[in-house]
């Protein structure tokens, strides 16, 4: 199918929808050039929107684009190739906002005809508002407390690598020795937001190394269960933001740390902080 997808001509559709702009490869010999040929594409792969809008109930209203757009930022939509079938030979792909995914239920009807990737990802265990102060404290042999950790219920953020911070899907992280185990949680489970602190203007995040690719139906929340052990290397990370590209501020691992647990900082990059550095404190 990958094969027949690059090696095709693609002509392209999009539709909106209240969860973002959805879009539509539909691959053949040659692009449509004029809108009697988009419409004979669209309509070869009807089966396929047909099954679609019984999923999602979002009556798409497909548009030709005749001259091609931007391919959506990074982080914002994932691409499922479509299994031709003997009546609608044509090959074709869905490229949908992970709002929308997080949004539907398992698409039961699609699961033999479309193709979902594995894809890599980024467990966050803890969000974090920052000042400059604590930033330029950051050394080896310091400590980063959890405080979510000290809370009933911890749970973290599953998502895509390349998605936003603040998105995914909730997961439990049932610390294990010196390990967690997060668990993605059914969907009416949600990991609250943190409300911002003005003080501390710098928004970061700890997050897991060590974590595989994962499927689609689990970062859309398809899937609950577990994800098995990681840990207990992390990063501290500061989040993207008005300053620029999200930045790594630190590695260490995590370990229990009174009620709670704390990152060992192992290693400190560039953190960007111009102010007097007070004592870190010291494991």
């Amino acid at each position: 199918m990958a094969a027949a997808m690059e090696t095709q001509a693609p002509t392209w559709f999009d539709a909106p929808s209240p969860f973002g702009v959805l879009r539509l490869c539909v691959r053949g010999p040659s692009a449509a050039g004029h809108a009697a040929a988009a419409a004979l594409a669209l309509q070869q792969a009807a089966p396929l929107l047909d099954a679609f809008d019984d999923w999602s109930l979002l009556g798409a209203d497909w548009r030709w684009l005749d001259v091609p757009s931007e391919a959506p930022a990074p982080g914002t939509h994932v691409g499922a190739d479509w299994q031709p079938v003997a009546d609608a030979p044509l090959a074709a792909r869905l490229e949908l906002p992970w709002p929308l995914l997080r949004h539907l239920p398992p698409p039961e009807a699609l699961a033999g005809v479309l193709r979902w990737p594995a894809l890599p990802a980024t467990a966050v265990v803890a969000r974090l508002d920052l000042d400059h102060a604590e930033l330029a404290a950051l050394e080896p042999g310091g400590a980063v407390l959890l405080p979510e950790s000290m809370r009933p219920g911890w749970l973290g953020l599953l998502r895509a690598a390349d998605e936003p911070a603040g998105t995914g899907v909730a997961v439990a992280l049932h610390p294990q020795s010196a390990r967690l185990a997060p668990t993605v949680l059914e969907r009416s489970s949600a990991a609250p937001p943190l409300p911002a602190d003005p003080a501390r203007p710098i928004a970061c995040e700890v997050r897991l190394a060590g974590v595989a690719a994962i499927g689609v139906e689990r970062l859309a929340g398809w899937a609950p269960g577990a994800l098995g052990e990681l840990g207990p290397c992390a990063s501290l990370w500061r989040n993207a933001g008005p300053h620029g590209a999200a930045s790594l501020l630190a590695s260490g691992h995590l370990l229990p740390w009174g009620d709670g647990w704390a990152m060992a900082l192992e290693t400190v990059g560039d953190t960007g902080s111009r102010e007097s550095p007070t004592p870190a404190q010291k494991l």
